[in-house]
């Protein structure tokens, strides 16, 4: 089986930007779909040539019935044919995602990454490709201009990113299924593409064909893929120009002392509005590279606050930080924390005793947190969080009830007092909660909910482990 057409896409993405080392073992993302399909069958072909190796990896979501059993099937029956071995599982990702706090496309898409990133690291993959093409990339621009984005977002997907490999992007749907047809291999169709409910599928269904007009073809379509990757292409080579030079600039009009930066306002306002902007970003990124990033409104407020807030307007941030107006400056720092409420550092790793409980808290691997958490082992007086999702230094401390948090489960945060009414906990630890949190807020009420930050995923590297044992 050969592709004819895709092979020589294929062949200079893996000697361009998806290059692989000759012995590197890839992983393959199959669902039976056109485009993991030709995927699958062109990197075979050339995988002798390319001096790699692969491995095939097919997760079944629990959702669509006897379709996605004939989907397995198929992708099984395809790798045989190929001689390429396959890691195939079937998950229960309704339950996943409610016991994690996840919902939607979005939540699928975390757990089939989890998924791929197992399977790598179980078949010693060192990269893993994913079947993602010109009209993907297509939809992904117009679904970000729709929603809002910047230069970067303009960029669309990457043809590479960390271990993610998307060889096909300069490939066209229309490419894909004509070399499938040519070469006489089937493939399978997910209905729920069809689905209007998703914002996506109103791009490729509604959108695209409405902006093509009645004349526009499937050859209109491909071209208009084209035509966007284009320019996604050279929107993220102006990005990273653009990031790169605002890292220079803030090496001369920053100044951080004492856990504390301090913007020169003046010296910021002399560059084009859309450079202040990405300025601003690369100067979150180094306050909090793991955190959550700055939206629209606190752009905005940044901006505003720089070129002409007066002296100590302050704006509020992410992760317990603050936006401070001084003279021909803004300083950036964390929120002191408030008097009157106990407290103590929590060491890792290490043992305290707090309240009548021993909470104990220690680092461990990634896969040994997982594989408790995905066999449903996990104690209720124990909690894993992501190590690189913290913010700061940890500590217990009295909670009070007018804080807020975003219980796991749920996407929206509620005042901790009112969230603790409605739990069968003791009036004493309604009265006085205790709480394991950093920089960022609360992590863990003990013996109640955890938090929704700092979540383990497929991608961690490195979980803290905290258990809490009340004495009697």
């Amino acid at each position: 089986m050969r592709l004819r057409r895709l092979e020589p896409i294929l062949r200079r993405a893996l000697r361009g930007p998806c290059a692989l080392a000759p012995g590197t073992r890839l992983l393959v993302a199959v669902s039976g779909g056109a485009d993991s399909t030709a995927l699958l069958v062109g990197l075979r072909g050339l995988a002798k040539e390319s001096g790699i190796s692969l491995w095939a990896a097919h997760l079944h979501h629990g959702l669509r019935g006897a379709e996605a059993d004939a989907d397995l099937a198929a992708v099984r029956a395809l790798c045989g044919a190929l001689c390429v071995p396959v890691s195939a599982a079937r998950w229960n990702t309704r339950l996943r995602m409610r016991r994690r706090g996840l919902a939607g496309q979005a939540g699928l898409r975390v757990l089939r990454r989890e998924f791929l990133l197992a399977v790598a690291r179980r078949c010693g993959a060192a990269a893993i490709a994913t079947a993602h093409t010109a009209d993907d990339q297509l939809e992904t621009v117009l679904l970000r201009l729709v929603r809002g984005t910047g230069l970067r977002g303009l960029g669309g997907m990457a043809p590479r990113r960390g271990p993610w490999l998307k060889p096909l992007l300069e490939a066209t749907r229309v490419e894909v299924e004509a070399d499938l047809k040519t070469a006489g291999i089937g493939w399978r169709e997910d209905r729920s593409n069809l689905d209007p409910a998703y914002a996506r599928n109103r791009i490729r269904l509604e959108a695209i064909p409405a902006l093509l007009g009645a004349s526009g073809g499937r050859a209109a379509r491909a071209a208009l893929a084209r035509r966007v990757g284009r320019t996604a292409r050279e929107a993220r080579g102006a990005a990273r120009l653009a990031e790169t030079w605002a890292e220079q600039v803030l090496s001369r009009i920053c100044r951080i002392q004492g856990g504390e930066i301090t913007l020169d306002s003046k010296g910021w306002a002399t560059y084009p509005f859309a450079f202040q902007r990405t300025m601003l970003r690369r100067l979150w990124a180094r306050l909090a590279p793991n955190g959550p990033g700055l939206t629209h409104q606190h752009l905005e407020a940044l901006s505003v606050l720089a070129t002409r807030g007066r002296g100590g307007s302050r704006v509020a941030l992410p992760g317990g930080w603050t936006a401070e107006r001084d003279r021909g400056s803004v300083r950036l720092r964390r929120a002191e924390p408030r008097s009157g409420v106990a407290r103590a550092a929590f060491p890792v790793p290490g043992r305290f005793e707090w309240a009548g409980s021993a909470v104990r808290g220690r680092w461990t691997s990634a896969d040994r947190a997982l594989r408790r958490l995905e066999r449903m082992r996990r104690k209720p007086d124990e909690e894993f969080f992501a190590a690189e999702a913290l913010a700061g230094p940890l500590e217990l401390r009295e909670a009070r009830a007018d804080e807020c948090f975003v219980p796991f489960g749920r996407s929206r945060p509620v005042r901790l007092g009112r969230f603790l009414k409605k739990q069968r906990v003791t009036r004493d630890v309604k009265s006085r909660p205790t709480v394991l949190a950093d920089a960022g807020g609360i992590l863990w009420v003990l013996g109640v909910r955890r938090s929704a930050r700092a979540p383990v995923k497929g991608t961690t590297r490195k979980v803290l482990w905290v258990h809490a044992e009340r004495h009697d």
